[in-house]
């Protein structure tokens, strides 16, 4: 199990003041000169967004410098791609040493099913998740056919890559859209596989934030995502040569009307409640579970409304139940 958060943590000497800031799980620490930052450094060697530290569902922490004017530096040496932390390391941004601090190693969460073998039958127990980018056709308007195609090609490439390391069973590109299909061959879920899914989500903050500092787009981008869990007919769909693995069922069309419905409950990320009735090695369903609208369906859908910050917190109580 990951360490908590006041087991990793950044500390700063500012004037003789040490300060400690916590590295939330999933969460993502930026270092700059704009109060949009977390750590915000009144130092003008800093960039207004300089560099951030982004923390996986393992525990382990990476550094990414974000095109800063001067560069990030780690133990003397200039940080040129993300770059894993270990506990004492030093990182020097303009004028401000920071140190990482880990007491508890990173340590992948234990997967039950590791050691079974797994079959892949007609009707299975997926997991869905969706993530949208928001504003595409006024953004693709602003910055031109090529500009947005050279941006959404590095942002697909990263996010395959995430996936697969994620052991996503599907991945699909659906214009600025990505559909991504987790089987669980043991009709339930763990919270392992949640975790690995909402490690998707940081990630993905992660893939974008770095495509801004790349292309400039005029507007910081945005995505929601939607997230479900229910049986669905997996397997070799389609004809001849246009076949291809995916899953179909109401859990993946729940998880594209839930991103839908993140705009009109202003929030980033909606999980259906079904998430949390699959569970099988704990039972648990949070308290701030809301009726959600979505588009098709004479029902509410039950589902838990997160921002991007708000993961950690969920995870701090989700982890030990």
């Amino acid at each position: 199990m990951a360490a908590d958060e006041s087991d990793t943590f950044v500390r700063i000497d500012t004037a003789g003041t040490i300060r400690d800031i916590p590295l939330p799980r999933l969460g993502i620490c930026g270092f700059g000169r704009v109060p949009a930052n977390t750590v915000v450094l009144d130092d003008s060697l800093a960039s207004r967004e300089h560099a951030m530290i982004r923390r996986n569902a393992s525990g382990l922490c990476i550094l990414n410098d974000l095109g800063s004017t001067n560069g990030t530096w780690l133990n003397g040496r200039q940080v040129l791609g993300p770059t894993q932390l270990k506990s004492g390391d030093r990182i020097l941004i303009g004028r401000q040493i920071i140190e990482f601090v880990q007491h508890s190693a990173p340590a992948e969460l234990p997967d039950p099913s590791d050691s079974r073998t797994q079959f892949f039958m007609d009707q299975q127990l997926v997991s869905a998740l969706v993530i949208d980018l928001r504003g595409f056709t006024q953004l693709s308007a602003a910055m031109g056919e090529k500009a947005i195609a050279a941006m959404m090609a590095d942002i697909n490439r990263e996010a395959g890559e995430l996936l697969e390391t994620a052991e996503a069973w599907s991945i699909k590109f659906i214009g600025d859209a990505i559909l991504a299909i987790w089987l669980h061959p043991t009709n339930a879920l763990l919270r392992r596989d949640v975790v690995t899914v909402l490690d998707v989500v940081s990630g993905y903050q992660e893939i974008f934030r770095l495509a801004e500092k790349r292309h400039k787009p005029p507007v910081a981008l945005r995505f929601g995502c939607g997230y479900s869990a229910g049986t669905a007919s997996v397997g070799n769909i389609g004809s001849g040569a246009a076949a291809d693995f995916t899953a179909m069922g109401e859990a993946v069309n729940i998880a594209f009307l839930l991103e839908d419905a993140t705009k009109a409950c202003a929030c980033d990320i909606l999980i259906s409640g079904s998430v949390f009735s699959a569970l099988g090695d704990v039972r648990f369903r949070p308290s701030q579970m809301i009726d959600t609208n979505i588009k098709g369906y004479n029902r509410s859908v039950p589902a838990l409304a997160l921002h991007f910050g708000d993961v950690g917190e969920f995870l701090t109580a989700f982890l030990p139940a």
